[in-house]
């Protein structure tokens, strides 16, 4: 059997991600829109920060861009209110003399949420905005999707007033461990990361060696137009024998995943990660098939019994994919 190399560059990385993939994760950039004479975007990216040794916070960096100079718009001001599901987070006005908004967002055990801006006990009072904010409170505990509803009621000057309406969302990754039994390999560890929004009912099927999760989402045309990827990352043990296969089944909501949408790594762990990439062609192409569904993603893993053929593999840097046919 000839074995052909074929190597392809990939912007690839358990954090990096979040840029190499776009939107509905940590990164989204909104399309253009006039605003009086300008053309200006807005763009919100995410990024996790070490409080201390044991906690973790989220920085959400906000930009209003003038397209055509590709800089920051200064004197702006930003109404923002951060939902998770259903439910209110926070809502705030804030202002930044450069355009350019960092908010650090601190979680803790408290049983309300409090806003600060940073940059001198002068700041305010001077009329000087740094656009640097702590908020601290019960929120961003936990990964999944988080939905921005944000009203820009400034730009260029303070006294400028407007009214223009945005809405993002950005998406945590967030990781659990799940322990499962099978009667040939005994007690295994399957970690998932979900870059996407939060996996609920893990269920390992030992009989059928089949692994099944569920994720929320909505199948609806603007949120399908809205998200370019679903990223689920699978880590299983090398000790998982049935497991350690060239090619994996798996099928969102009774539709098989094309083999396109599986990768294969076996050198930026010391677990075998399957990855599991949908994007929106794809997404859509299930929306078309399932009909009428529940308001979420029922995945469904097992190795196949079949070779798969283009192997896709990452080499030990996680930079580049090689196929091998």
């Amino acid at each position: 059997m000839e074995i052909i190399f074929t190597i392809t560059c990939l912007l690839f990385s358990s954090i990096v991600f979040l840029s190499a993939y776009g939107d509905g994760l940590a990164s989204e950039t909104l399309p253009p829109a006039i605003i009086g004479n300008r053309n200006v975007t807005l763009s919100i990216n995410s990024s996790p920060f070490l409080i201390d040794n044991n906690h973790t916070g989220t920085q959400i960096n906000f930009i209003l861009l003038d397209v055509a100079s590709q800089q920051p718009i200064p004197d702006a001001t930003l109404a923002v209110s951060a939902f998770r599901g259903d439910k209110a987070l926070f809502g705030h006005i804030f202002q930044s003399d450069n355009g350019n908004f960092l908010i650090s967002i601190i979680p803790n055990k408290s049983d309300k949420v409090s806003v600060d801006e940073e940059g001198g006990i002068f700041s305010g009072v001077l009329g000087q905005h740094s656009g640097n904010y702590k908020v601290q409170g019960p929120i961003f505990d936990s990964g999944g999707l988080y939905r921005f509803k944000i009203n820009v009621l400034t730009m260029g000057s303070y006294s400028n007033e407007i009214s223009k309406n945005y809405e993002v969302a950005i998406s945590i990754q967030e990781t659990k461990d799940y322990q499962v039994f099978d009667k040939e390999y005994g007690n295994q560890t399957v970690t998932i990361i979900a870059y996407y929004d939060q996996i609920r009912n893990f269920h390992y099927e030992t009989e059928k060696k089949t692994m099944s999760f569920v994720m929320p989402f909505t199948w609806t045309e603007d949120t399908i137009k809205q998200v370019s990827v679903v990223h689920q990352e699978i880590k299983i043990p090398k000790s998982f024998g049935d497991y350690i296969v060239t090619k994996y089944d798996v099928y969102v909501n009774g539709i098989n995943l094309p083999d396109k949408a599986i990768s294969i790594d076996d050198y930026s762990s010391d677990e075998r990660i399957v990855h599991l990439i949908l994007y929106r062609p794809e997404i859509a192409d299930i929306a078309k098939k399932q009909g009428i569904s529940k308001p979420e993603m029922d995945f469904l893993l097992s190795p196949s019994n079949e070779t798969g053929f283009p192997i896709t593999q990452f080499t030990r840097n996680a930079q580049y994919k090689v196929n091998l046919t």
